[in-house]
This record gives C-alpha cells, structure tokens and sequence, in this order.
C-alpha cells in the first residue's frame, strides 16, 4: 500500500469484546492502518489532534469497520471533525456497518430529531457503503443511499478447530448497552432464570458466558433466581474471541443478548436465540437467516424461550449447518471488500 495509511476509526480499546473482535478481524488483513482507539469527548480528541494528528492528514483516509455508527449524531459529528483534520483523503471506505433504526429511542441512541437523513452526504464520502444486514441497506435506502449487505466484520473470525457439540447444553449471555427495548433488564433476567430452571430440571446444563466485565452481575442474578444446584451451571469469563470459540463451541444451544455474542456464535455455527435488546441484533439475526429467532426484551418469555431451545435442539445438525453455509456466503462478501479497499487504497498511495 506504498507508504499511504488509512485511520482505522472504531470503538476499540474499551473492553468490548465486539468492536475488539471486528478490529482483530480486519487490521490484520489490511496493511498500513492506523487503529485509532475513538475519543470519549472533545477533550480527548483535541488532545488527538494537537498530539500530531494534523501531520500526514492529507494522505490518510479513513476505514469505518462495524459497529453501530450511521445515524447516530455523536459519530456523525465525530466523522466530519475527523474528515476536516485527521483524514483528508478521499475516498473513505467502510465495511459492515451498523445503522441505527430509529424506531428505537434509548438514553443514548442519538438517531432523534431526522437523524438519518443527515447521513446522505456524509456517505458520499465511501467509495460504497456495505452494511451487517437487510434492516441497515432498508434504513438507507429509505434515505436514498444504495447499500450492500455483506455482514458482520467479526464473521470473519473462525474457530482454530471444530468442537463436538455436547447433548442438552444450553449457553446464555446477559448483557445490553445503554438502553434496551422496554426498558426493564429485570425482566429478562427473570425470563432467563425461569428458562435456566426448566431446562435444569429436564437433564440440561447451563453456561452462562460473560464476554463483558460488567455483565458478570447479571449472570449472578440469573442463576440467584434460578436457584439450581452449582454444579448443573458455571459462570464463565470470555473476553477474547478464541477464549469465545473455546467456551460456545461445545454448547448445543446459545440463548444470547448482547449482539456479538450472538455474531461469534454464528460464526461458531451454535444455533442461537437472540434476546433483541436493539433493532440491531435483530438485524444481524436476518443476515444469516435466522430472523425468526429474535425475542425482543420487551415481548419475552420463559415459554417463548424454551420453545426456540427445544426447536433447535432438536434440529441441531441441520441447522448448524444451515448456519455455517449463510456465514460462508458472508465471508466471501466480506474478503472481497476487503480486496476492494486494499485495491483502491493502493492505488490512492501510487497517485499521491
């Protein structure tokens, strides 16, 4: 890629296993980025620029990869303060990325007030804009920009090897951003505990798998409520991917809120209930077909739950491999624009 550098703008570096897994999926494969761990505040980002990040601005551009961005104000501004003083070379270029529905409107959301349809110049800027799934490419097109659905960066991970499912093994995550649908954690912490009880009851084991730090509590509270014996459940720490792939690959079944934790698993092919805290999650779920598994917060229940258990349980094979095959297309989408953006950013640097 000549000595020419893209800036790598991303939610990194703040212990979210997510945004570190898209990250880990793409620098590697693209030479000569700069990650940037993305500022807290305009302090942080002045600090950013006064630090040196003025020198080399005309020759980088900046790659987005994942995450929730589009639509959402504070990246927006973020995006365009970077433009004018980081990156000044166009075009950009992005990968998978998340748009914020507006339909949803929680504590920190930022899609109020038309949000969206700020977005179409901004985009003007990408080379293309690909997106995680079919409810992102209809949010922009209702905005009238055109977008691919190429999935998820962080299906780029795989497992080093493959694990042998375990009979009536149930995973479940607990965890949400800022804000959820409904409003009220505690009642899917409930839902979940009943789940886990019944499960237990009927020969199950249950893992629960944290892959936040703060999410631990909610993983207590769940088996507090439970009230099952220890050694039919265990609370395990997965904070990197492979210490992920190590802890999903076994389980027949993921019960998951927190939306890479459903991700890694697809990419696990663990067929998987998503606990739809945001739109999001269940936008990731449509990308790999799986749509009808997605339980928003503020609609579940202990029955509604087991229900989707016992389904996949009972078809675990086939749909692994259902599965495995959607992530296999997404993959193909995914490394063909990464050659794309290695392509155009090499010929960005011999122009220079």
């Amino acid at each position: 890629m000549n000595d020419s550098r893209l800036l790598y703008v991303g939610w990194t570096g703040h212990g979210n296993l997510g945004d570190d897994a898209i990250a880990d999926a793409l620098l590697p494969r693209l030479p000569a980025v700069e990650p940037w761990h993305v500022p807290h505040d305009p302090k942080e980002f002045a600090r950013r620029v006064l630090g040196g990040g003025l020198r080399g601005a005309g020759d980088r551009a900046v790659l987005v990869g994942g995450g929730t961005v589009v639509g959402r104000r504070n990246w927006r501004l973020l995006l365009e303060a970077t433009g004018l003083l980081l990156a000044r070379r166009r075009p950009w270029h992005l990968i998978g990325i998340g748009v914020e529905d507006p339909a949803f409107q929680g504590k920190n959301s930022f899609s109020a007030g038309g949000e969206l349809a700020r977005w179409p110049g901004l985009c003007r800027r990408f080379d293309r804009v690909t997106v995680r799934g079919p409810r992102s490419a209809a949010l922009l097109d209702s905005v009238g920009v055109q977008a691919e659905v190429v999935g998820d960066p962080a299906l780029l991970h795989e497992p080093a090897e493959a694990a042998t499912p375990r009979d009536k093994l149930l995973a479940v995550n607990l965890g949400f951003g800022d804000d959820l649908w409904g409003h009220d954690h505690d009642r899917v912490i409930r839902a979940v505990a009943d789940l886990v009880r019944g499960v237990v009851a009927d020969g199950w084991s249950v893992r629960f798998l944290v892959i936040n730090p703060k999410d631990q509590r909610f993983a207590e509270e769940a088996l507090r409520l439970a009230g099952i014996a220890d050694e039919r459940a265990e609370i395990r720490p997965a904070y990197t991917v492979p210490d992920y792939f190590a802890a999903i690959g076994d389980c027949t079944v993921l019960v998951a809120e927190r939306l890479h934790a459903l991700v890694l698993a697809a990419a696990a092919a663990v067929p998987m209930v998503g606990l739809e805290y945001q739109p999001k999650c269940a936008d990731f779920l449509a990308s790999v077909g799986t749509a009808e598994r997605s339980v928003r917060t503020d609609e579940v229940t202990p029955r509604i739950l087991r229900e989707h258990v016992d389904e996949l349980a009972a078809r675990r094979p086939v749909e692994s491999a259902r599965l495995l095959g959607e992530v296999d297309l997404l993959r193909v989408r995914l490394r063909t624009e990464l050659a794309r953006i290695r392509s155009g950013a090499e010929v960005a640097g011999s122009l220079r």
